[in-house]
């Protein structure tokens, strides 16, 4: 499809909507202009996910529950509504019966699928050694510090009871039919036992034990799900990270902080005033090529969380990202005066590619098939991989220094650049992420790692296709 078709096409999209409105305004104006003030409603939240009803999750889920129960009496009671006629001719009660069951399902729902996104899998990272330990080894290691330590009742248990026992208070806190705030009002203080017994369980760990349980706990649910409470004493949230982020980071290793600031970003920086402050530290803490390990692995999660949306989208505070730049900025110092020196660590550094690549999508990784407005390129068919190009990206990412293979134990520094427009969360780079995993899957030449993905906005989409 060129240019000019597609044009016609959305030309002619827009006439057929129009009419439809105007002929649904001429039969039902009432209804008409209430559905026309919802979906600008509804556009506007969509477009601007800078406003402050995006800084928690629970702002989010109540704008749906309000937005499907404003949606549904406005098709109930607005007279010349198609629907009204049915309502009229029945008890007045069903009306508010089905706002309370459109309402509650919504809520519920928004729920579900915000806590599949809490849980979601983390793709593209390999672990660390110090976290991918044997569970025996592990648990001996734990057996043999207690017996030299004569550590308490807690410190016996192993890796499979203390996740079990993290598991077991997370179901006790997360009702799935109950929503948190009526959930933490009627059983505040068994929740509140819980939340600390999840806390005094990361406290207690030692070091090994703690990168294994951050791991493979749902971190994100965890730091969701625990909240903080009005009274003093029942800032649960605010400790439990405070006590990760700060009083034990140290003891984390890359792959355990990666996480750590992944779940930060999906639990939402602005939902907690503390939390800008809990990422720079993190980050703070790290230094040289472990920071450049932990920028790439946050590149490489296999979703839309990376380290430019963690400094450019979600911290707001100009002060904090000035910090977080200022830190890169000298650290690559310090790794240049290594590489210039002929350093040990140089020699090693020198072993690994350390550049990222930047890479188009349509017409580069993959063929348009000459369709607008993806590309122009009509020698292959449409999402057909150009011949040798992942091979390509491969050997820049290794390097001349680098191995034959990549590494299966080494994540990649592959970006490409989208000219498809960001839309609400991660609606539109699903699309790509999901090519990407597909290509990673395939027989035969693959990528050899998960990408990262830098999308367009509306604004520049908005102009390209004009």
């Amino acid at each position: 499809m060129d240019r000019i078709a597609a044009m016609i096409l959305l030309l002619g999209a827009f006439v057929s909507m129009t009419l439809f409105l105007l002929a649904l305004f001429s039969v039902a104006p009432i209804f008409c202009s209430c559905l026309c003030a919802l979906l600008y409603i509804l556009y506007y939240f969509l477009a601007n996910e800078g406003t402050t009803i995006h800084h928690a999750q629970e702002f989010e889920n109540r704008f749906w529950t309000v937005f499907f129960v404003l949606l549904t009496m406005a098709g109930i009671y607005v007279k010349d509504s198609p629907f009204s006629v049915y309502f009229e001719s029945r008890h007045s009660g069903w009306g508010f019966f089905v706002m309370f069951i459109v309402g509650y399902g919504v809520h519920t729902w928004d729920r579900m699928v915000h806590r599949k996104h809490l849980t979601s899998q983390v793709g593209g990272l390999r672990r660390g050694a110090s976290a991918a330990q044997s569970l025996l080894h592990l648990n001996a290691h734990i057996a043999n510090s207690v017996v030299a330590s004569h550590a308490g009742a807690k410190a016996h248990l192993t890796l499979e009871e203390q996740l079990e026992r993290i598991s077991t208070c997370m179901d006790n806190i997360d009702q799935l039919l109950v929503p948190s705030t009526i959930n933490n009002f009627i059983n505040q203080q068994f929740i509140m036992r819980n939340e600390r017994e999840i806390i005094s369980m990361f406290e207690d760990a030692q070091p090994k034990t703690l990168n294994w349980l951050i791991s493979h706990v749902k971190l994100a649910l965890v730091f969701y799900k625990i909240k903080d409470h009005r009274n003093f004493r029942g800032q649960h949230r605010t400790e439990l990270i405070e006590l990760l982020a700060v009083d034990r980071v140290s003891a984390l290793t890359i792959y355990s902080r990666v996480l750590l600031l992944r779940a930060l970003q999906l639990m939402k920086l602005p939902a907690n005033a503390r939390a800008e402050h809990w990422v720079r530290n993190i980050i703070l803490s790290t230094h040289q090529d472990d920071l450049s390990k932990l920028k790439t692995m946050t590149d490489t999660k296999g979703d839309y969380f990376c380290m430019n949306k963690l400094i450019y989208s979600d911290i707001r505070s100009d002060t904090v990202r000035q910090d977080i730049l200022s830190h890169f900025r000298k650290e690559a110092a310090v790794q240049q005066a290594h590489m210039e020196m002929g350093t040990r660590k140089a020699r090693l550094r020198m072993e690994q590619g350390w550049r990222k690549i930047l890479s188009d999508v349509d017409d580069t990784l993959t063929s348009s098939g000459g369709s607008y407005p993806a590309g122009i390129d009509k020698r292959y068919t449409k999402k057909v991989v150009y011949p040798g190009v992942i091979g390509l990206y491969r050997e820049l990412d290794l390097g001349i220094h680098g191995p034959e293979e990549f590494p299966s134990d080494e994540v990649g520094n592959l970006v490409f650049l989208s000219a498809r427009p960001h839309l609400y969360k991660d609606f539109s780079e699903k699309h790509n992420f999901s090519k990407f995993e597909k290509l990673r899957e395939r027989q035969g030449s693959r990528l050899h790692t998960i990408p990262s993905l830098l999308a367009g906005d509306l604004t520049s989409g908005r102009e390209f296709m004009m």
